[in-house]
């Protein structure tokens, strides 16, 4: 299961409607309750809504014979509906990089060198493609997917993790 953009879109949808987790699970089909609570905590929308309102299952949509007839509205779900959060940040790959670089042929992940570059740039599963161009000393990846990977830090940076990890030695040792 992954969450496409289409699904947090009716996650979030159904979250400010009142649905509760359970429900959520059953509308999106192969998710589970706590998969739900959990991209709800990713999200930041666990806290989004009010607790007077108690939580309802999803009816989902009246399908043929047999359909129920609508639950009558109670009080609590005619308050106006929260305004939905905003819309996640994109990732911050940049989608050029996983292609595969100009001079090199990308293989299947399994049958590349030892010696070649571990980068995926194309394929899914089992039918995973490797960029496979030769790779920087002591480590899997091309010089170009190495800086990708790997981004090297500022000295200020470097100097702040020190110093964080100096106070929390100070402070375990008291």
């Amino acid at each position: 299961m992954t969450w496409t953009d289409a699904r947090i879109a009716q996650l979030t949808r159904l979250w400010t409607e009142g649905v509760s987790a359970s429900g959520i699970a059953e509308a999106l089909g192969d998710v589970s309750r706590s998969a739900v609570l959990g991209k709800l905590h990713r999200l930041r929308l666990l806290r989004s809504r009010q607790t007077a309102a108690p939580p309802r299952r999803y009816e989902g949509p009246a399908k043929g014979f047999g359909a129920h007839p609508p639950l009558q509205e109670s009080p609590a779900s005619r308050r106006p509906l929260v305004t939905p959060p905003p819309e996640p940040p994109r990732a911050p790959w940049d989608e050029a990089a996983f292609a595969p670089l100009t001079g090199t042929f990308a293989r299947h992940w399994l049958t590349r060198e030892e010696d070649e570059c571990a980068f995926p740039v194309g394929g899914d599963g089992d039918a995973l493609l490797s960029c496979c161009a030769r790779v920087q000393p002591r480590s899997a990846y091309c010089p170009a997917h190495h800086a990708i990977i790997f981004k090297s830090q500022s000295r200020a940076a470097l100097a702040a993790e020190q110093r964080r990890w100096t106070e929390a030695v100070e402070r375990w040792a008291a």
